[in-house]
């Protein structure tokens, strides 16, 4: 039998209310994670209260470990500084540099080296991450030096493989969706959601044979990303940018897809009305058509269709479309019944 003092009971009181204390915190929006640095993948959840003033922030999805965490949370889209909110971070080790963005009304700032780091695994809202659409010759050379940063990606079914190099940890100019085939994530013919992770070069990557994909060896490499994790199924949502189209999707005719588009948007092209050619930006059509704005942005579901044998353009809602011919892909907006 173990004999516990009076002194060990004491202690351990105390250790078990810090754990809970932790289980969930009141944040302020000052509060920082500089002193949870170094507990590199442990998660710890805030909340902070409405009314916030926004802070300092260093970082896009990889944050400093100094900046101010509630603001970071405003940026990353997860909580308002009205209305305040819950988030959970994951404590990350220190990255070589860090990317400034403007999201959500916030301004992030670019650094370079620091010691420590967190990201958020949760929203005020919970769930899963939503996903970005890529199509399958996506790669994640543009993410390069990203090192610790997480993304997660929603490939289309009927994918056609590409080129891929390493086995677990990928050349950064693979083709992603083919990585997560060979990794066993998901396949070409359903398609699927994966989340991977930025990771710095290596000195060799390995091929080799798996679930019908070859990948291929190769010597000293710039970058390099390795799968966090994946699923066979079609995401719900997927978080995209001002630019993002539909050509990723041509040939799914009926198939329907939902975008979330950020805040302070920037128009784009847009050929058609109504009915819209797949190379145009979703997000601008949306405009043209009504149902979100630039500047607050919003949620669409789109529905693939085939390709039309002319397209006519109009002025609406601040957005003027154009006419245009005979086009492979296009696809219209399903606008939910209003609510009684």
């Amino acid at each position: 039998m173990i004999r516990f003092t009076r002194v060990t009971l004491v202690v351990l009181v105390c250790l078990l209310a810090g754990m809970a204390a932790w289980a969930e915190a009141q944040g302020d929006w000052k509060t920082s994670a500089t002193q949870l640095r170094g507990k590199n993948g442990q998660q710890f959840t805030f909340v902070f209260p409405a009314g916030g003033t926004l802070g300092s922030v260093w970082g896009t999805d990889l944050y400093t470990d100094d900046s101010s965490i509630a603001t970071a949370a405003v940026h990353a889209g997860l909580i308002t500084a009205a209305k305040g909110g819950k988030v959970t971070i994951e404590i990350r080790p220190g990255a070589a540099s860090y990317a400034g963005s403007t999201r959500n009304g916030v301004t992030s700032s670019g650094f370079g080296s620091f010691g420590g780091s967190f990201v958020f695994v949760t929203g005020a809202a919970g769930g899963k991450a939503k996903s970005t659409l890529g199509d399958w010759h996506t790669s994640a050379s543009s993410l390069r030096g990203m090192n610790g940063q997480r993304f997660t990606y929603f490939f289309p079914a009927n994918g056609t493989l590409g080129s891929v190099w390493g086995t677990d940890l990928y050349t950064d100019d693979s083709s992603i969706a083919t990585a997560a085939v060979h990794a066993g994530l998901i396949t070409a013919e359903k398609g699927g959601t994966v989340t991977f992770e930025i990771r710095a070069g290596a000195s060799a990557y390995k091929g080799s044979t798996r679930n019908g994909v070859t990948s291929s060896d190769y010597g000293s490499y710039d970058g390099s990303f390795a799968f966090v994790s994946g699923s066979a199924q079609e995401s719900k949502e997927l978080i995209s940018d001002w630019k993002t189209s539909a050509s990723a999707l041509r040939g799914k005719n009926g198939q329907r897809y939902t975008f979330v588009f950020p805040a302070g948007g920037t128009l784009g092209s847009v050929w058609g009305t109504d009915l819209y050619t797949d190379d145009s930006s979703i997000a601008t059509a949306a405009v043209h058509a009504g149902l979100i704005t630039a500047a607050k942005g919003g949620k669409v579901t789109i529905e693939i269709r085939a390709g039309a044998s002319s397209y006519k353009g109009s002025a609406r809602n601040g957005v003027t479309s154009s006419d245009y011919g005979s086009f492979g892909g296009s696809f219209v907006f399903i606008v939910p019944p209003p609510k009684k």
